[in-house]
């Protein structure tokens, strides 16, 4: 008993009634592109619409809304004031990867998905999906790049959704290999701009190499797509179920 209620302790505080997915890129930002011009923005937007069918079908009470539905540019600041505005509890921002060598012999290849959540960025590999997705600001006005000192003020002032967020992107990893069977980068930190803007647990999903040839060709397919999507409604559900416990525990102490 003393092992659930400390699990439980993790969940303090946490809510969940409006689920924010957020499809990286789109518009003038076609994001990473793969073999046979196959562009992040799409496939994205796809697992993103797939992600939601599952929850309004399965959990009907959560009420379920994106920061974008069609193929629209929007900023990275403007995509977590979308997700503030609408009241969520839980922000999901998906894309996918790439690696600048790509030609690179097919065993030297990166696959795999991974899981970020908002910190300082402990290890070069984030650092550069880091600096890939924060990119997108060239296509922005009046932004400013975070600091390291945004980012340690942030983990100091924000410590119980940093905590969340990282039991929420432990979920998803333990789906993408158990329920998707696919290879696992592990869960991981870096200073994304989109989720420090989104005031609220938030994690970023990158599903997969789109320069990796099979993993794209896996990704553009409706199967593909389907089987991600579902690996991430899954974590979804767990979440949810391990928060409503916690609460229930909280009422009754």
């Amino acid at each position: 008993m003393s092992d659930l209620r400390e699990e439980l302790s993790r969940y303090t505080g946490a809510e969940l009634d409006v689920v924010v997915i957020d499809p990286g890129h789109g518009g003038k930002d076609p994001g990473t592109l793969g073999i046979n011009n196959l562009k992040e923005k799409d496939i994205v937007l796809e697992v993103a619409r797939k992600v939601g069918e599952y929850l309004n079908e399965y959990i009907p009470e959560l009420n379920v809304v994106y920061t974008r539905t069609d193929d629209r540019f929007l900023g990275l600041a403007e995509r977590g004031r979308l997700a503030n505005e609408m009241g969520g509890d839980l922000f999901i921002s998906i894309h996918a990867n790439s690696f600048a060598h790509a030609n690179r012999a097919r065993q030297q290849r990166p696959n795999g998905a991974e899981i970020f959540f908002l910190g300082v960025a402990r290890s070069q590999a984030a650092v550069e999906v880091m600096k890939r997705e924060n990119s997108v600001l060239r296509f922005e006005e009046d932004t400013r790049e975070l600091t390291e000192q945004d980012l340690l003020i942030y983990e100091l002032t924000n410590a119980g959704n940093m905590q969340i967020s990282e039991q929420l992107a432990e979920k998803m990893e333990r789906q993408f290999r158990e329920r998707a069977q696919r290879s696992s980068r592990g869960v991981k930190q870096a200073g994304f701009q989109v989720l420090y803007e989104a005031s609220m647990p938030a994690v970023l999903i990158e599903l997969g190499f789109l320069s990796n040839p099979a993993e794209a060709r896996y990704l553009s397919t409706e199967y593909g797509q389907s089987i991600m999507a579902s690996a991430i409604f899954r974590a979804i559900r767990d979440f949810k179920q391990r928060v409503d416990l916690a609460n229930e525990h909280l009422i009754a102490e």
